[in-house]
């Protein structure tokens, strides 16, 4: 699906799903809440489109991400950079 195709879609869905990744012109990932998930890729698959789940441990890219984001930051800030 293309990102035009799937933006419509997220908007009845709040905060609990996200366009995770444009990977080309019609091949977009989305990442939340699995429920959520699941229905825009029945949405498609209705349509006749490929659809595939990815195998991950969380739901990377999306607001379930965040709760992590200040321990993020102070463990980054403790590292030594170099090139």
């Amino acid at each position: 699906a293309t990102e035009e195709e799937v933006l419509p879609l997220l908007k009845d869905v709040g905060d609990c799903l996200s366009i995770a990744a444009v990977n080309g012109p019609t091949s977009v990932v989305v990442s939340g809440d699995e429920a959520a998930a699941s229905d825009v890729a029945a949405h498609f698959r209705r349509l006749d489109r490929k659809t595939k789940r990815l195998t991950v441990s969380h739901a990377f890219h999306s607001a379930h991400m965040d709760p992590m984001l200040d321990e993020f930051q102070r463990t980054a800030a403790e590292l030594t950079y170099h090139e």
